[in-house]
């Protein structure tokens, strides 16, 4: 049985919608989502486990907890511009000297009545930055987000959609979520896989282009690796859908996988050592994407662009397993 209800979020006094489902009148899921905050997911709890970090964190502040979403560009943009198709575009510095996390992990989305059926609940967020929307004045090409989020018997799904709605310019962009996954047991008790192809160089957290041979990166993640003593802040190339990457819970005897589509080829890890979470991010693209593409690291970067009137979809689905 899946149902849902709304709410009020307990630190910022934001309308949440809450989406559940039960067995024989015990909550087995919930997930939790911030539509007009970012269309942020809050929470998502598993008999009773919650998976996410909850808001405020005492050292990042208030608005990276949960899963923010990170549009149209995921990290870091060096210099706070680059340009494409002849045009400079210039983005809010709130990074020392770079633009960080996009420009909508704080910004009010719509969302519609969620949808009850006998397999699963979902419920629809969108964002359109038109003519007039204040992130229009910093990125001026006519576009759309769509996420869907379901919540089933095989986990949660996200579904993206991304809509080029500009008539003469093409769009080039990138999308990734960014979770704080809750650290559940001692950190030796927690292992991270990240099955990628290669480690990508970088410069104060900015990449080269660079592809280097796991074996020679920070940290060998395509083999499950212990939390503790891992202090990474890293982009991983070469994701795909049959190798998903996971967290592996020894103490809880379970593992969240991430499952994700084809368009998701990087993964960002951050493993901070003085904090109860991790974050394994799945996104479209390298940290500063559109000037390693401008520099002719176009595989590399995996910027996506968009023509007038072009969409592009995807999908990341959430799973606890056992062990």
């Amino acid at each position: 049985m899946y149902g849902y209800n709304f709410a009020k979020h307990p630190v910022f006094d934001q309308k949440m919608i809450c989406l559940w489902s039960e067995n024989d009148h015990v909550r087995k899921t919930e997930a939790k989502l911030l539509p007009e905050f970012g269309s942020n997911l809050c929470s998502y709890s598993v008999d009773g486990i919650e998976f996410l970090h909850q808001a405020p964190m005492p050292v990042i502040g208030s608005k990276f907890f949960g899963i923010p979403v990170l549009y149209p560009f995921p990290n870091r943009i060096r210099n706070c511009r680059f340009t494409f198709d002849g045009t400079e575009y210039v983005l809010p510095d709130n990074d020392g000297g770079r633009s960080l996390h996009g420009l909508v992990y704080d910004t009010p989305f719509q969302f519609e009545t969620p949808i009850v059926t006998d397999d699963d609940i979902s419920v629809k967020t969108k964002l359109e930055i038109l003519p007039g929307h204040p992130i229009y004045k910093l990125f001026p090409i006519a576009n759309s987000l769509e996420l869907t989020y379901i919540l089933g018997a095989d986990g949660l799904t996200i579904q993206v959609k991304v809509s080029n709605l500009d008539q003469e310019k093409r769009f080039p962009f990138g999308f990734g979520i960014h979770p704080y996954f809750n650290v559940l047991g001692l950190k030796s008790q927690v292992k991270l896989y990240v099955p990628a192809k290669k480690w990508m160089e970088a410069v104060n957290l900015i990449p080269t282009g660079r592809l280097i041979d796991l074996d020679k990166s920070p940290a060998d993640l395509s083999k499950p690796t212990k939390l503790s003593g891992l202090n990474l802040d890293e982009v991983w190339y070469g994701m795909e859908p049959k190798k998903p990457q996971a967290i592996i819970y020894e103490a809880l005897g379970k593992k969240m996988v991430l499952y994700a589509s084809d368009i998701f080829t990087h993964s960002v890890t951050y493993t901070p050592p003085f904090e109860s979470f991790l974050c394994v991010e799945n996104q479209t693209n390298s940290t500063d994407c559109h000037n390693l593409y401008a520099k002719g690291f176009e595989e590399e970067a995996h910027l996506l662009i968009l023509k007038p009137g072009e969409s592009i979809s995807g999908t990341i689905r959430f799973c606890v397993e056992d062990i």
